[in-house]
């Protein structure tokens, strides 16, 4: 039977177990004994360390000054760490230095005080750290880091810069210093539940937060916050998005929308009534005069009519496109080839031009009304802009990632590449004879295109000089946007 193990055999091995470097040294800074984690750590053989000066492992520019701080030690020892927020070396046997965090306590003994250093290897973890700091500090997003004093423990220079400071100002400052003077005294109050729960999450849901400028204006942001463990304690990671581009655009595209729908709702009310008056006057007029009315007359009211129609298909043109502001959400299953041909049956081509499909995709989900409005406005298009009797259509399709990508090709005479950007512009045509187009149709196509999550683009020349190709990407997956 083995003997039983006695206390000191068990500290023994406990000391030689350890996973943590330790070494014991006497009040002449003569190591007494080295557990085998520490002889590794420093690269010497088992049992070579005891007898030698702790110095030994120390860099020798530091031997002289240490000598002295190891005597002030042994004359008030006391358990503490060493260093004092320095990164401390130590030095290997082959003489390479490496960082360390060294822990000292006192140990009373028959041969007098003893001092059990503790020593940790923290070159990975101080790796780590630069590499932390350095993705924190070249993040093309606001950060800092706050402790739970509400204090700025790190923050990086695309924040500080964008609230008018320099990175190394705000450090150590109180985050209220961020914050405008309304929110200051219910802050302290959110943050202590905040931290009580620690999830990620993002702050002020559903309100408009702002940060304070060093020149005491507000700028809209956006704020993430999470828990995470930095300098050996618990902290708050905070992601903060200046906002104040977005918001402006958001703002300047609502009033664009309002004035869009105010003067669609003009057009509608006070256009169309005294258009349908003036309408109602010519046929009295016509009426009046009888079929004995001399030609000029017959042909003046005429041009008088075909403007007043003109007129109407314009105010029409403009709610169209007033209502392709917003995106329809009701999906369904769409087999393109048979939506096309559905277009093809209630809006037929002229006699004389021929299409093409080729429309072999798989289904997909899509919202109908708004596609098959841009296919239909593109092969009306395509054929109103033609400039000969004849002509050829081509529509075909492919699926690309998360989108259907569509063309309409025409062999007409092309865009040239000046006009390119106008043409999808309001009461933009072509050319300065389209007296019969409103200039409306691509515009309008573009903006239901664009509303639903897609792009469009056109290709000019397709062969020959001549020909334009309309291609535009439909989402293929139901989308929903961030106000749904």
């Amino acid at each position: 039977m083995d003997r039983a193990i006695t206390s000191p055999e068990l500290l023994a091995r406990a000391f030689n177990a350890a996973p943590n470097g330790f070494v014991l040294i006497d009040g002449s800074g003569t190591i007494v004994a080295a557990n085998d984690e520490l002889e590794k750590m420093f690269g010497h053989a088992r049992g070579t360390l005891v007898g030698l000066p702790i110095e030994t492992l120390l860099p020798k520019t530091l031997h002289e000054s240490h000598v002295g701080l190891r005597t002030a030690f042994f004359a008030q020892p006391e358990r503490r760490s060493m260093g004092g927020g320095r990164v401390l070396y130590g030095r290997r046997a082959d003489g390479h230095e490496f960082p360390v965090e060294i822990g000292l306590n006192p140990m009373p003994s028959p041969q007098g005080m003893l001092v059990l250093a503790s020593v940790v290897d923290v070159s990975e973890r101080l790796a780590l750290e630069f590499a932390f700091r350095g993705l924190f500090d070249a993040s093309p997003y606001g950060l800092l880091i706050i402790d739970d004093d509400g204090h700025i423990a790190m923050v990086n220079r695309v924040l500080a810069e964008s609230l008018g400071y320099t990175a190394a100002a705000l450090h150590g400052q109180p985050l209220n210093n961020l914050l405008p003077e309304r929110y200051r005294a219910g802050h302290g109050r959110l943050m202590e539940g905040y931290r009580a729960t620690g999830e990620s999450r993002m702050m002020g849901q559903g309100r408009d937060l702002t940060a304070l400028h060093a020149d005491g204006t507000e700028l809209p942001v956006e704020i993430g916050l999470s828990r995470v463990r930095w300098q050996r304690r618990t902290m708050t990671l905070v992601a903060v998005s200046d906002i104040s581009v977005r918001k402006r655009l958001e703002l300047e595209l609502r009033q664009a929308n309002a004035n869009l729908q105010e003067f669609t709702y003009v057009a509608s009310h006070d256009l169309r009534s005294p258009m349908r008056g003036i309408a109602d006057l010519v046929e009295w007029i016509n009426a009046d005069l009888g079929e004995d009315k001399p030609a000029e007359v017959r042909r003046n009211l005429d041009r008088i009519s075909q403007r007043i129609q003109r007129m109407e298909r314009l105010i029409d043109d403009l709610l169209s496109y007033a209502r392709a502001g917003r995106a329809a959400t009701e999906f369904t299953r769409i087999e393109l080839e048979p939506l096309v041909r559905g277009i093809l049956e209630i809006q037929p081509l002229p006699a004389g031009f021929d299409i093409e499909l080729d429309l072999d995709v798989a289904p997909f989900q899509a919202t109908r009304t708004p596609l098959e409005t841009a296919l239909r406005n593109l092969l009306g298009n395509a054929v109103k802009h033609h400039d000969r009797p004849a002509g050829k259509l081509r529509v075909s399709a492919r699926h690309d990632d998360s989108y259907c990508e569509i063309c309409v090709v025409d062999d007409g005479p092309g865009v040239p590449e000046a006009a390119k950007e106008r043409i999808f512009k309001l009461f933009q045509t072509l050319t300065a004879t389209e007296r019969g187009s409103s200039g409306i149709g691509l515009a309008l196509t573009k903006r239901v295109i664009e509303v639903h999550g897609g792009r469009i683009e056109v290709v000019s020349p397709v062969r020959d000089g001549r020909g334009a190709c309309f291609r535009f990407w439909w989402p293929r997956f139901p989308q929903r946007t961030s106000d749904e």
